[in-house]
């Protein structure tokens, strides 16, 4: 195990997961000193049934539902975040429960900056502008579909906003909630969670903490995922999926944004692909590319990805492959939800050279041009 002499770790959000872990939420607002909540849901079908399912969790104690507000909302802008942070001025809030995920949860915290900075959040926009710790939220996963959910930041028109206050205080994994999520929500949830672990396990700032993170997500992601996506409503896999999203939320908290990441982004961006499905493409590349240009896999990521059974048969020399074979018989278990390759859901060539430039001008830590391509195009080729 890679022990640097000096490292940082913020273990935050605090987790609750299991059987009527929803009916937890009051005692610990309690311990913050709050107890009227704003509930953000995302409008649709299923809100109804969400909302019915939360009041009645919190019914027998103490809270008060400040407002609940249940509007689509398609994206986080500036607009939206001021008009709900006007909402829980209004009806006097003192916290913050979000259900669901995507665009629902960076709106949240961006209600919960302007509310506790008193200023707009677009103004906040960047790395460390945030200089208090935020009102109290409540994460309740539906499916973390951006990655960024129990993670440090949120966007805003467009803009990231990184603060270690951002991060949830408290994430509660129920599957009452959980077991409602759709099918691809799922997948691009488990593929982003896959990729941010795998790229934080990798990184130079990788050390036992983020490692443990990393190996908890994803032996559950490679254990559980096609289950989750075969079967959403299933309650043991869609909980373990959460959780191994949230875990892989944590890793990333602590981490850089890798080259998988930036890619995926920026393709998503040009095309409307879901970048969930681009990161798991794309880690499996790079992941490739080591084996082929002989970088190697770190023994605690082919441990985490192949299984233990899986390592130890391995000998030293074939356990990167292992871990290769692993990725591979997940995705082979997703069947038709999961491409094979770039170029099979309709990414040209044209826009691999433009999704170069715009990752390595977005990263802050100097992407190699050269290596971004040879991972992008060994993606977009596939198998």
């Amino acid at each position: 195990m890679q022990s640097p002499n000096y490292y940082e770790f913020l273990g935050r959000p605090k987790m609750i997961s299991g059987k009527r872990a929803l009916e937890q939420i009051p005692l610990e607002l309690e311990g913050y000193g709050a107890g009227r909540p704003l509930i953000l849901l995302q409008g649709g079908a299923g809100s109804r049934g969400q909302a019915d399912t939360i009041t009645k969790a919190l019914y027998d104690s103490s809270l008060v539902i400040g407002a609940l507000y249940d509007g689509a909302i398609a994206g986080s802008t500036s607009g939206i975040a001021s008009e709900l942070a006007g909402l829980f001025r209004a009806r006097k809030c003192d916290s913050i429960i979000a259900i669901g995920g995507g665009a629902l949860v960076d709106v949240a915290k961006c209600v919960n900056m302007e509310v506790a900075e008193k200023k707009p959040a677009l103004g906040l926009a960047g790395e460390g502008k945030i200089s208090r710790e935020l009102k109290p939220m409540v994460l309740v996963p539906v499916a973390l579909v951006s990655g960024n959910e129990a993670a440090n930041r949120a966007y805003i028109d467009g803009l990231a906003c990184i603060s270690h206050f951002l991060s949830p205080d408290v994430v509660v994994i129920d599957h009452r909630m959980t077991s409602t999520a759709e099918t691809r929500p799922t997948l691009y949830s488990g593929l982003t969670a896959l990729a941010h672990a795998v790229e934080a396990a990798i990184s130079v700032s990788a050390n036992p903490m983020i490692d443990a993170y990393a190996y908890a997500s994803l032996r559950l992601l490679c254990e559980h995922l096609p289950a989750a996506v075969k079967k959403p409503s299933d309650k043991k896999s869609s909980v373990a999926v959460a959780n191994a999203a949230a875990l892989a939320a944590i890793a990333f908290s602590n981490a850089p944004a890798g080259m998988a990441h930036y890619l995926a982004e920026a393709l998503a961006d040009g095309t409307g692909i879901d970048p969930g499905i681009c990161m798991g493409l794309l880690v499996r590349a790079l992941l490739k590319t080591r084996i082929v240009e002989k970088k190697g896999i770190r023994e605690e990521l082919c441990l985490a990805l192949a299984g233990p059974g899986m390592f130890s048969a391995a000998p030293a020399s074939g356990r990167a492959k292992a871990a290769l074979g692993a990725i591979d018989g997940t995705f082979a278990d997703l069947g038709g939800m999961m491409p094979g390759s770039l170029r099979e859901i309709g990414v040209t060539q044209q826009r691999l050279n433009e999704a170069v430039r715009e990752a390595v001008k977005a990263s802050p830590s100097k992407l190699s041009a050269k290596e971004c391509m040879a991972v992008i195009g060994r993606a977009w080729n596939g198998k």
